[in-house]
């Protein structure tokens, strides 16, 4: 059986079945890069500032393959975005396993385990399953196919515009390098997307 919703059959549909079971692993396990869009929800949810909640990955840290644009030129050289972590884990990771900031998650949070390819017209065209190694998820779950696409097409919005401010950033910074000026550390990039 194939399911189809306003599009091509969609391959993968088996993967639908996913269901979390809160293990926490993948809170434990993986960075999550985020935008400024994510960082603007958390910290209106949470409370805490930007800096609190984001931590710098250099590149030889993390596997961006396919992702150049996202990496900002800072003083201390290229980094990533993302969440930060404590003892090993994110840093709104409760103690149930359990996120503490649900509803204001980063949007890769929101679309994770799923990794989608949309057709033409938006509908869900493809689905795959990012590698879960330590998972303790089940394939009894019922996942919606719009509301999929949906969320990716939220994600792929949100970070063109983020790389678009990266871009103008990075374009400062080269200027800065080339008339011998500092770059700026994270907290002037922060202020500069406005999340600071």
């Amino acid at each position: 059986m194939h399911l189809a919703v306003f599009g091509p059959p969609l391959s993968g549909h088996a993967h639908l079945g996913f269901r979390c079971t809160e293990c926490g692993a993948c809170c434990k396990s993986l960075r999550v890069a985020v935008t400024h869009h994510d960082v603007r929800r958390l910290v209106r949810a949470t409370g805490q500032t930007a800096s609190e909640l984001v931590a710098w990955l250099a590149p030889d840290q993390v596997d961006m393959t396919g992702e150049p644009d996202t990496f900002v030129e800072l003083g201390a050289g290229r980094r990533l975005m993302v969440l930060a972590q404590r003892d090993g884990a994110c840093t709104l990771l409760g103690a149930d396993n359990r996120c503490q900031a649900y509803a204001a998650r980063p949007r890769d949070c929101e679309l994770f385990p799923f990794d989608p390819e949309l057709a033409l017209d938006g509908s869900l065209q493809k689905l795959e399953l990012l590698p879960l190694s330590t998972c303790e998820a089940t394939n009894d779950g019922v996942n919606d196919p719009v509301e999929l696409a949906a969320s990716h097409a939220r994600r792929e919005r949100e970070l063109d515009d983020y790389r678009q401010r990266v871009r103008a950033w990075n374009q400062l910074a080269l200027r800065r390098r080339r008339f011998r000026h500092p770059v700026g550390d994270s907290a002037r990039f922060l202020g500069f997307l406005g999340v600071s």
